[in-house]
């Protein structure tokens, strides 16, 4: 999933035509609560980025905590 090694890999490559990048961000908080609001909040002003093609979540296999958020039960 590296844009910038699109071409390279053509019809390997995961990457829609339309996506140039694809930013990685990381919420850390002090409750379960808080780190739901900085996410809906960040999906919120991301909506309103022209150019945004998709907005999804990893969660690596449960590698990175017990916790899992589900996105769309953000906005319920």
């Amino acid at each position: 999933y590296c844009p910038s090694l699109k071409q390279k890999l053509g019809a390997a490559s995961k990457i829609l035509e339309n996506v140039n990048f694809i930013p990685e961000i990381v919420i850390n908080g002090v409750s379960m609560q808080a780190v739901k609001e900085a996410m809906r909040a960040g999906i919120e002003a991301a909506l309103s980025v022209d150019g945004v093609v998709k907005i999804s979540a990893g969660n690596y296999a449960g590698k990175l905590g017990e916790y899992k958020i589900y996105l769309r039960e953000l906005f319920l």
